[in-house]
C-alpha cells in the first residue's frame, strides 16, 4: 500500500474517531436516603479498624484461626468464584479487542481449471497470457495460482456501542471480583458460627455426660435406700426417670454435633474421604475464646462502600446501565473499514516483484431498514434489566442495613441473655446444695432434690447456648459492617481500581466517604 493511501486512510480513521459520540445513559448512582447519623456502636482507633480485615483472630482461638485460613485455601464456593473471575477478566478482553483493528495475513496455494465457456472454448485465457505456467487439456487449460495478503478491517465506534460494551465488560469484572470476596465472607463468617455453635453442643454434651454420671451414683444410692425401705417406690422412679431423661438429650446433641462437623468439612474444602471419615475439630472451649470489648462502628454512607456485596450489586447495575447504550447504538448505522495489500502471480517466482503487487481500501455503512422490532425489542430487555439490577441493588443495600442493625440488636440482647443464664446457674447450684442439705437433715423431700437437679441442668445447657449466641451476633456484626474486606483486595487488579475509583461518588456528596478523623478516632 502506498504512503498516500496509508495517509489517506489513517486520515479517515482520524476524522471518524473525532465524530464519534456515545449513545445511551451515563451512569449515576440511585438516591439511597441513607440515615444521617452513624450506627450504635464503640468507635474504634485507625489500628483497631485496620484489624478488622482479620476479625476472626480477635477471638484467639488457635483453632478457629487454622479453619478459616483452610477454608480461604481450599473452599470450593471460593475457588468457582474464582473461575467465574478469570471468565470475566476474558470477557472484558474480547470487548476491549472489539475497539481495535483486525489485521490477518494469508497465503494461498492454488492450482485450476479455467472453464471451456471462460476460455473461448479451449483458447488461451485471460489468466494464461501474464506468463504463468501451464498445460493444455481437451478441457481447457490448467494453471497455478500464489498469493501473500495481509488484511485489515475495522468496525468505526461512531456511535460508542463498542465503547459501552467494554464498560459492560469492566463493570461486570468488577462486580465478579467484589462477588468473590463476599463469598469469601460469607465463607469466614459461616466457618466462625458453625465452629461456635460446634463449641457449645461440645459444652452440652460434656455437662449432660457429666449430669447423666452423677444421676447414676444416685440411682445406685437410691436403689440401696429403697432396698433397705429408707424411701418408697416413687422416689426411686423419680430418680430413675431423671436419669433417663438426661439420657434421651445426650443423642441429638451428639447428632447436632456431627452434622456440624461435615458442614465446617465441606467449608474447609475436604475431600469426601475426609468428610466420611469424620472431621477431626482439635478440642477447646469457650473459656479459651475472647471476646472483643470494643466493636466497630462505620457510618451509614461508608457502609455503602465497604460490604463487597453492595459493591458487586453496584457493579451490576453499571454494566447493566451501559448495556443500555449497546442496544440503542444498534439502532444507527455500523461503519467499516477494510485495505488489503500483497501480491498475487500465476508463477511463484514472480510472487514478490514489483508487478505483481495489489492493494484495496474500501469502506462500507450499514443502517437499519427492518427488522421487525428486533433492535427494539433489545432495547426494552436492557432497559428491564437496568431496572431489575437497580432493584436489586436497592434490596442488597437495605439487606445490609437490616443485617447490620439486627446484629447491633443482637450483641446487646444476647450479652442480657448471658448475664441472665449466668445468674441462673449460680442460682440452681446453690438451690441444689441447700436442697440436699435440707433432704439429708430429714426437713424436706426428695422431690426438691430431684427438681434442683432438673433445673440446673437445664440452665447450663441454656448456658451454653448463651455462649453462643453472644459468639455468633458478634461474628455477625463484624460480617454486616463488611469485615473480612479492605478497598486493597487481592481480588483486584490495578485496572479494575482505577475503574472503581471512576464510579467512586463525590466526596462532597451525601453518598460521599463521612468516615471523617472524628469518626475513626477514639
Amino acid at each position: 500500500m502506498s504512503t498516500k493511501t496509508m495517509r489517506k486512510f489513517a486520515l479517515l480513521i482520524a476524522v471518524a474517531g473525532l465524530s464519534a459520540c456515545t449513545v445511551g445513559p451515563d451512569y449515576e448512582r440511585p438516591d439511597l436516603e441513607l440515615p444521617e447519623s452513624a450506627l450504635d456502636a464503640t468507635l474504634l482507633g485507625d489500628a483497631q479498624e485496620d484489624a478488622m480485615a482479620y476479625w476472626w483472630t480477635r477471638y484467639r482461638d488457635p483453632v478457629l484461626n487454622e479453619l478459616i485460613d483452610k477454608a480461604l485455601d481450599d473452599n470450593l464456593d471460593i475457588a468457582l468464584q474464582a473461575s467465574r473471575l478469570r471468565e470475566a477478566r476474558a470477557q472484558l478482553g474480547l470487548a476491549e479487542a472489539d475497539l481495535f483493528p483486525t489485521i490477518e495475513g494469508q497465503a494461498q496455494a492454488a492450482r485450476e481449471k479455467a472453464s471451456l465457456a471462460t476460455s473461448g472454448g479451449g483458447g488461451s485465457s485471460a489468466s494464461g497470457s501474464s506468463g504463468g505456467s501451464g498445460s493444455a487439456s481437451a478441457g481447457g487449460r490448467r494453471y497455478d495460482y500464489y498469493s501473500v495478503a495481509a488484511t485489515l478491517s475495522y468496525e468505526l465506534d461512531v456511535f460508542g456501542g463498542l465503547r459501552r460494551a467494554s464498560e459492560s465488560a469492566r463493570a461486570q469484572l468488577l462486580s465478579s471480583a467484589y462477588t468473590k470476596d463476599s463469598i469469601r465472607l460469607g465463607v469466614v463468617s459461616d466457618v466462625a458460627t458453625n465452629y461456635m455453635s460446634l463449641r457449645a453442643l461440645e459444652r452440652q454434651i460434656r455437662v449432660t455426660r457429666e449430669t447423666i454420671q452423677t444421676r447414676e451414683r444416685g440411682l445406685e444410692l437410691d436403689q440401696q435406700r429403697y432396698d433397705l425401705g429408707a424411701i418408697d417406690k416413687l422416689t426411686l422412679l423419680q430418680t430413675r426417670s431423671l436419669l433417663e431423661s438426661a439420657r434421651a438429650q445426650l443423642a441429638p446433641l451428639q447428632r447436632q454435633a456431627s452434622e456440624l462437623r461435615s458442614s465446617l468439612a465441606i467449608l474447609t474444602g475436604q475431600s469426601p474421604r475426609e468428610i466420611m471419615q469424620d472431621a477431626d475439630i482439635e478440642p477447646g472451649s469457650f473459656e479459651d475464646v475472647h471476646l472483643p470489648d470494643e466493636l466497630p462502628v462505620v457510618m451509614p454512607s461508608l457502609l455503602v462502600e465497604r460490604r463487597p456485596d453492595v459493591r458487586a450489586a453496584e457493579a451490576s447495575l453499571i454494566a447493566a446501565n451501559a448495556n443500555v447504550g449497546v442496544a440503542k447504538a444498534r439502532f444507527f448505522p455500523t461503519f467499516n473499514l477494510s485495505a488489503m495489500i500483497g501480491t498475487e502471480a500465476l508463477d511463484i517466482d514472480n510472487l514478490f516483484e514489483p508487478i505483481a503487487e495489489t492493494q484495496s481500501v474500501s469502506g462500507a455503512i450499514t443502517a437499519p431498514i427492518l427488522d421487525f422490532g428486533r433492535r427494539q425489542a433489545n432495547y426494552d430487555t436492557a432497559l428491564a434489566q437496568r431496572q431489575q439490577a437497580e432493584i436489586q441493588y436497592r434490596q442488597t443495600l437495605r439487606q445490609a442495613f437490616a443485617e447490620t442493625r439486627d446484629a447491633l440488636v443482637a450483641i446487646n440482647l444476647t450479652n442480657e441473655r448471658l448475664e441472665a443464664v449466668q445468674r441462673q446457674v449460680a442460682a440452681y447450684r446453690e438451690t441444689l446444695e441447700l436442697a440436699q442439705i435440707r433432704y439429708d437433715v430429714g426437713r424436706t423431700a426428695y422431690f426438691d432434690v430431684l427438681d434442683a437437679q432438673r433445673q440446673l441442668f437445664s440452665s447450663q445447657l441454656d448456658l451454653a447456648e448463651a455462649i453462643r449466641d453472644r459468639f455468633t451476633a458478634t461474628a455477625n456484626l463484624f460480617k454486616a459492617l463488611g469485615g473480612g474486606w479492605t478497598e486493597n483486595s487481592d481480588s483486584l487488579t490495578a485496572g479494575m481500581e482505577a475503574t472503581r475509583d471512576v464510579y467512586a461518588p463525590d466526596p462532597e456528596s451525601e453518598y460521599g466517604d463521612q468516615t471523617t478523623s472524628e469518626a475513626v478516632s477514639e
